[in-house]
């Protein structure tokens, strides 16, 4: 008999521990059953401007409830009501075992202070089955709704010729529709465009409705000139109430080209024998990117002649620059008067140019002049001869 007593005692106890465990592993409800929620009840509003919170009631109590629904605390000079199917509610009607949703609108006067505040709602379906939502709202200077100006490529890269197309995206996150200018600060000389995705034509400003977004096209056009380098284009959206930025780079990639040419643009050059003429050349940089290491050389009608260069090289030659370079001609000694083809080459690792130049080639002026005396002597010596034995 004890043993029995023992046995059933311990299945007592057991069973206990079991009912204890299974009631533990409930879920907890609300007393009476009644619970209100909101997913996000810390907001963060703009004073002068409404806000706005959605509430889910969950009866779990078995049967159907009417619950009350007020504001139990609200700070000074604050308004609140609620709001269902597009009317002004006071009470939510919660099937059993299922849930019902409301609105609540809080109206935050202009000029609240900045700070944290909050709000306390109560649903309350009597018998017990009530339960309280405490709201936290911050107040902040700074209006929340601003809009939103992005783009999934902010930077692109291309060569100075290159119209760069950027897709951006821009969101009107306000309550009320929007007007936007748009602008940008490009750098001098640069052209930027804004058009709505689908358009055909450019625009400067556009409408967006509360909640809404507009995908433009943004294109970015470099001026031809433009050296190689980065380059930032900020554009802004600005309505009434917002200015959002949007900051785009635009990288350009150099392009190389030298020229050569004469100061004065002539393509000859009068040189004399045994005599070193200067020329001067103008070596010019018409590229978007620096040339570095750039040589002189020479092609000469035979290796008689010489050409010698104040600089035969240059270190550095700036986009958009030139440089003055002399070449100082001198012919072959034996070269009879005539023209004779020469050609300076000015090259780099990125570009090179080749100059080609006619030269003229005098002999001395003293030769002509012991020709015109040798001349006149010969003349002279036929008139007396002629004149001696002319008269026989």
């Amino acid at each position: 008999m004890k043993r029995l007593k023992k046995t059933m005692a311990a299945i007592v106890i057991m069973a206990a521990l079991v009912a204890l465990f299974l009631l533990s592993a409930l879920p907890v409800h609300a007393a009476g059953g009644l619970n209100i929620s909101t997913t996000y009840p810390g907001m963060t509003v703009t004073a002068g401007k409404p806000a706005t919170f959605s509430l889910t009631l969950d009866n779990s109590a078995g049967v159907p409830l009417n619950a009350q629904i007020s504001i139990t605390d609200l700070p000074d000079g604050w308004g609140a009501y609620f709001t269902g199917g597009g009317n002004q509610i006071s009470r939510v009607y919660v099937r059993a075992d299922n849930s019902a949703t409301a609105s609540l609108n809080i109206d935050i006067p202009a000029g609240t202070a900045e700070g944290d505040y909050s709000v306390s709602v109560t649903a309350d379906a009597g018998e017990g089955a009530t339960d309280t939502l405490i709201l936290s709202l911050h107040v902040s200077e700074t209006d929340v709704s601003e809009g939103l100006f992005t783009s999934q490529f902010p930077e692109l890269q291309g060569g100075a010729t290159t119209s760069f197309s950027f897709s951006a995206d821009l969101t009107n996150s306000g309550s009320e529709d929007r007007y936007y200018s748009l602008t940008a600060g490009a750098p001098d000389g640069w052209q930027v465009a804004f058009r709505p995705a689908s358009a055909s034509s450019d625009i400067a400003s556009l409408t967006i409705a509360a909640g809404q977004s507009q995908s433009l096209t943004v294109t970015v056009k470099p001026p031809s000139d433009v050296r190689a380098g980065e380059y930032m284009i900020p554009c802004v959206a600005a309505s009434a109430t917002d200015s959002v930025a949007l900051d785009l780079k635009v990288m350009i990639t150099g392009t190389y080209n030298i020229v050569l040419s004469t100061k004065d643009g002539r393509l000859n050059a009068d040189v004399e024998v045994n005599k070193e003429t200067p020329v001067t050349l103008v070596l010019a940089n018409t590229g978007s990117a620096d040339l570095t290491g750039i040589s002189l050389k020479s092609s000469l009608p035979t290796s008689s002649w010489a050409v010698r260069f104040d600089q035969t090289t240059i270190e550095s030659l700036p986009a958009g620059e030139t440089l003055e370079i002399i070449a100082y001609i001198q012919p072959d000694s034996r070269a009879v008067t005539g023209d004779y083809a020469a050609s300076i080459t000015a090259e780099t690792s990125q570009a090179n140019t080749t100059l080609d130049l006619r030269v003229a080639v005098q002999t001395s002026t003293l030769w002509g002049v012991v020709a015109v005396v040798i001349i006149a002597a010969l003349a002279i010596g036929l008139f007396f001869v002629f004149r001696k034995f002319g008269r026989r």
